[in-house]
Parts: structure tokens; C-alpha cells; sequence
């Protein structure tokens, strides 16, 4: 009779083998690497990735971020080490006669608990006067960054920063934010990652007479690297909502009165106020201590119609209906007390300390700004437009501010003037030509909604999201491509930087928008 092996100690031999088969395979590959493989190996609470870096800002002088500031947008892995937050960045500045090296302190809009690894990280530091060259040093390497300047002149005083758009087609949206906008004194500014053609034209057309600023949205890419990594894409919120928007606060930083966080579909109309900036003003009253102004956004379902000379504001509005549920809200804020944001508000402004008042009096005991939620009035969200005929469309009431006021959603003499204007824009014969090639029919819409939908909303609605376990992005959405509905999607010269210890950093130049892609993320 063979004599059994005791349990135990087949499962000690189990672990035994198991594990010196991990150490002959580490040892394998070590061995043979090169040291800039070996750095792949956590060290020292460190290991080896990869940040994009989307801009980098240089002011001579900001109201909040001091004399010689310089501001970076990226998308870092947060475990490069074991508290993002208390990295550092070296940088050098260089000027004509001078050469000036200082850390940047990191800070980021996500909750570290999140399970997303890439994160909106931004930098900030200030270096010397009229500098002219930007680098990035770790352990005696280097690499230039290229400087983003600052918008100077705004457009308006109000500047909307919308979230990037990709196989973008439903472009009655746009219209209608870009007409309210127009009405209420605001500028758009829209990022883009990719869209129909014939709806980018007809941006682009808007473009050309000012109204609206549109800039690609890049897809983050490693062009070169030393061994594998994370993709960035896939495990970052939302295409990286929050660096987009934080990019645009930075452009306008210093030029803004407000600066607006928002969707395309976000429409913002002011009660008791005939412009932004007076509802703004009256809403802050002086207050130093508000943070942003918080509205909320109430969901509706309304109706579209494909002809673009048709397009209606008043049609929109009368056949809209509420429904029961809301959506999470936008912020708009005063510029100079934000330096990066989130898609909605923004986290970091509101964690740090205020020691001294609007007079500059030292405090006792610090502050810390709050946001200021509006309680009279809400964004009038279009979250469902269906696709009607002109015969099927129905007279209507205006609806009643989404708050529960008396009064109503916009005034009639707003509502005609806002109507007199598109009527007036369509019919421009540089618009008006664009009609036949604009899209009749939803194709990417509800490819996109049920994605997001099985992705993260239906978790969302039935308060199963789990932050901590699940990165809201949906960049696995399968888009199938159609030859008769071309798109532009955004690209640039990618470039990456030499190795480097922990971070090996990347960039693009020259963006553009090209042909030859398609509408994907």
C-alpha cells in the first residue's frame, strides 16, 4: 500500500513550487533587462509609468497663481507612488539671461479611493520673469514641455467650457445652446474628439463669425515606450472630462469674469436677469467665500426636427416635459478661485485653507470656500430629444422654472427674440447650403446612450455605483463606422520624452482635425 502525503504538506509543496516558479521567471527577465526595464520594479514606494501631458500654462502674472506661474494639465497614474498628492515635479525655467529650477506641488479632482488609476493631475509652481523654455528634470534628465499661452482678450466676459464631444451627430443641440448662449452673453468654447462631418462644418461655421471656439480633444497616446504599461484610455474617467475643463479655466483664466462647466445639453437660461453675468453677480452678491454657483440639472424629453430651417427654440421648449429624475449639476464660477476643476464642481478649491480675508486681514482661525447652490433656478436639461415630423408637432405652454417657481422657463419676448435670431443665422446662405448634408435620422445616439447605459447609468439610477470598484468610462462602446457619414476626429504630432525616473512624460503639437480616422473616442 502506498502511503498517502499528508494534506498539509501538499499544500506547502503546492506554495513551495508555485513560488520559486514566480522567482525563476522574475529572475529570467531581470537578468536579461536593461536598466531601464529594471525600473518597471517598484522601488522605494516608486514604480515606472507613464503621464500625458495635455497643456502647460505660463503666467507673467495671475491673480491667483502668483507672478511667473506656471500651470500643467496631465493624466498621471496615481500609483506611480503611494500618495499621488505629495509628488513632486522639478521643473527649470529658462529665459534669455537665466536658467531657474523649483518643484510643482500636485493636485488632483479625483478621490484617491477611486478605482480609476489615471487621474486629472494638475501642477502648478512659479518660476522667473519671461521665460521662454519649460523642462521637466528627474536624476539629471530632461525634457522640454511645450508653453500653451493664456487667452488674454476674452471673447465675452462669460465663457462656457463644453465637454468634449465624440461621434458627435445630434447637432439641433448645439444650436440650441449656442443661440441661448449668444442671447444671454456667453461664449462657447467646445472641445472636440470626434464628430460628423456635416455637423462639424456647420460649427465651423459658426466659428468663422466668432461665436463659438472649438479645439481638438486629443486621444492620450504613448508613442514610445521601454516596456508595458497601463492604457490610459480605458482606465480614465470619462476621456478625462475634468482635464478638458480644467484646460479651459486655465485658457481663461486671467481674461473671464465667469467661467462655466457644462455639456452640450446643459442649457442655462437666467431668472429675473437679462444676461449671465447679471444673474452671476447678483448670485455671488460679494460674497467671498462661494466657491462656484451650483445649478442643478432637471431632466426633460422634448422633440427635434431634421430641417435645419426649421429649427424652433419655441417648438423645443412648448413640447418639453419634465421627468422625475435629475441629473448631477454644473457649476459656474469666478475664475480666479478655481485652478483646475472636475466636471461638476470643483473638489480641490473647496480643501484648501483661506488664512486671510478680502481685505487681506490675517484670520484667526482658517476658512474654507463652499459652493453656493442655487435654489430659483436649474439647467433645463436635454436629456431625450425624439426626432418628429413637422406635421406632429404640438402648440404648447412654456414650462415653469424646474424649481418650483411661478414663474415661467423663459420669458416670450426672449423666447421670440431668440427665435428671430436663428431663423436669421440659418438662413445665411453659407449655412443654409448645409442642410441636405446635416443628419435626418440618430445612428451614433442610441449606439452611445445604451453603451453608457450598461456601463455605468443603470448602476447609477439604481444607487449600485460603487466608486471605489467600478472606472465610469466607456471607451470599450463598439462604433461601427458608416462610408456615408464621414467623420473628423482629432489628432496631433505625438511626442514622447526620453526615459525617465518614475515618470516618463508625453505630449502632442500641431492638433488638427483629420479625415481619416472616424468617429471613435
Amino acid at each position: 500500500m502506498v502511503p498517502r502525503f499528508p494534506r498539509f504538506s501538499f499544500k506547502v509543496l503546492l506554495v513551495l513550487l508555485f513560488a520559486l516558479s514566480v522567482f525563476i521567471l522574475f529572475y529570467s527577465v531581470v537578468r536579461d533587462a536593461s536598466p531601464e526595464v529594471i525600473k518597471h520594479v517598484r522601488l522605494n514606494g516608486k514604480q515606472f509609468t507613464h503621464t500625458f501631458i495635455h497643456s502647460a500654462y505660463y503666467y507673467p502674472s495671475s491673480k491667483s497663481l502668483g507672478k511667473n506661474a506656471v500651470a500643467l494639465v496631465t493624466t498621471m497614474n496615481k500609483r506611480t507612488v503611494g500618495k499621488i498628492t505629495d509628488y513632486k515635479i522639478n521643473l527649470v525655467g529658462t529665459n534669455r539671461t537665466a536658467k531657474f529650477e523649483n518643484q510643482a506641488w500636485v493636485s488632483t479632482e479625483h478621490r484617491l479611493f477611486e478605482r480609476c488609476d489615471y487621474l486629472l493631475i494638475t501642477a502648478q509652481s512659479n518660476m522667473l520673469d519671461n521665460m521662454e523654455k519649460l523642462e521637466i528634470e528627474a536624476e539629471g534628465v530632461l525634457v522640454e514641455v511645450p508653453i500653451k499661452k493664456p487667452v488674454i482678450n476674452a471673447p465675452k466676459p462669460v465663457i462656457f467650457c463644453v465637454s468634449p464631444q465624440f461621434a458627435a451627430e445630434q447637432w439641433q443641440t448645439f444650436l440650441v445652446q449656442l443661440h441661448v448662449s449668444k442671447k444671454y452673453g456667453a461664449h462657447l468654447h467646445l472641445y472636440i474628439v470626434s464628430m460628423v462631418e456635416s455637423y462639424f462644418n456647420l460649427i465651423r461655421e459658426y466659428q468663422k463669425m466668432g461665436l463659438v471656439s472649438i479645439e481638438p480633444w486629443l486621444t492620450i497616446k504613448f508613442p514610445v515606450t521601454d516596456g508595458p504599461y497601463l492604457e490610459p484610455n480605458r482606465n480614465v474617467e470619462l476621456r478625462n472630462q475634468a482635464a478638458a475643463h480644467t484646460d479651459c479655466l486655465l485658457m481663461y483664466k486671467e481674461a473671464a469674469s465667469f467661467v462655466g462647466i457644462l455639456d452640450m445639453d446643459d442649457i442655462l437660461i437666467p431668472t429675473n436677469a437679462n444676461s449671465y453675468y447679471e444673474e452671476f453677480e447678483r448670485e455671488y452678491s460679494g460674497d467671498w467665500l462661494i466657491s462656484a454657483l451650483h445649478y442643478d440639472k432637471y431632466d426633460y424629453k422634448t422633440i427635434k426636427v431634421g430641417d435645419l430651417g426649421s429649427q424652433s427654440l419655441s417648438a423645443i421648449v412648448k413640447n418639453a416635459e419634465r421627468l422625475p429624475t435629475k441629473d448631477t449639476g454644473k457649476s459656474f464660477l469666478r475664475p480666479e478661485r478655481f485652478n483646475s476643476t472636475w466636471s461638476h464642481w470643483s473638489r480641490a478649491a473647496e480643501k484648501v485653507p483661506i488664512y486671510f480675508d478680502e481685505n487681506g486681514e490675517r484670520l484667526k482661525e482658517p476658512v474654507f470656500r463652499k459652493l453656493k447652490t442655487i435654489s430659483n433656478n436649474g439647467m433645463f436639461h436635454l436629456k431625450n430629444m425624439y426626432l418628429k415630423s413637422l406635421d406632429e408637432l404640438k402648440g404648447g405652454e412654456i414650462p415653469l422654472n424646474p424649481t418650483g417657481q411661478l414663474a415661467k422657463m423663459i420669458s416670450d419676448n426672449h423666447l421670440n427674440e431668440i427665435d428671430e435670431d436663428m431663423k436669421k443665422m440659418l438662413s445665411l446662405p453659407r449655412i443654409a447650403q448645409l442642410a441636405d448634408t446635416l443628419p435626418q435620422e440618430e445612428f451614433y445616439m442610441p449606439i452611445i446612450f445604451n453603451c453608457y447605459n450598461q456601463s455605468f447609468y443603470h448602476l447609477r439610477d439604481t444607487n449600485q455605483m460603487r466608486p471605489n470598484i467600478l472606472c465610469v468610462n466607456a471607451y470599450s462602446c463598439d462604433l461601427p463606422q458608416r462610408e456615408d457619414m464621414p467623420c473628423v476626429h482629432s489628432d496631433a504630432t505625438y511626442h514622447s520624452g526620453p526615459s525617465m525616473w518614475p515618470i516618463t512624460y508625453h505630449f502632442a503639437t500641431n492638433a488638427f482635425f483629420s479625415r481619416d480616422i472616424g468617429c471613435y473616442q
